[in-house]
């Protein structure tokens, strides 16, 4: 693995492929709408999460994958105002609805992508590379694309 850059931290996730036919009631689970913009010449992303209570605001720089599971991230947390003006900038939109699921009393994202035929994608963060090893998705899970750059949101997100 590559040195980390400083003040970065480290993103530990798998992601899965979901069988749509298996998926739970979403309706009956706790949802927040993620809208990112990945702007253009580079790997910054602006992204607006609204939640049932509140919305937040953030720039976040993703600096590529160091390993099937891992990527360094760094993010700031913007005002309203911080966030509309960086949000005329040139980038790809992806809007999407992330319901949270537990399995087995863990946590686990369901990512419905909003406005396009892209597959339902379900992730799981984790604090370590061997607890990422070690964990089993729930039963609607199929395929496991954590290292397949096709499946990323910067890949699935459109131009605008």
């Amino acid at each position: 693995m590559t040195s980390q850059p400083k003040y970065s931290l480290l993103e530990i996730e798998r992601r899965w492929l979901a069988e749509e036919r298996l998926l739970p009631d979403l309706a009956s689970l706790p949802v927040r709408i993620i809208t990112d913009k990945y702007l253009d010449s580079g790997r910054l992303r602006l992204r607006k999460i609204e939640g049932a209570d509140a919305v937040q605001f953030k720039l976040c720089k993703k600096y590529g994958k160091c390993s099937e599971f891992s990527e360094p991230i760094t993010n700031l947390y913007l005002t309203p105002e911080e966030y509309e003006l960086l949000s005329v900038l040139p980038g790809r939109m992806l809007v999407r609805q992330r319901f949270t699921y537990l399995f087995q009393n863990v946590p686990f994202s369901i990512n419905v992508i909003v406005g396009n035929a892209a597959p339902v994608i379900v992730e799981r963060e984790f604090a370590s590379e061997a607890e990422a090893g070690m964990c089993d998705p729930p039963p609607f899970c199929t395929e496991e694309v954590s290292g397949r750059a096709e499946y990323e949101a910067i890949m699935l997100a459109e131009n605008v």
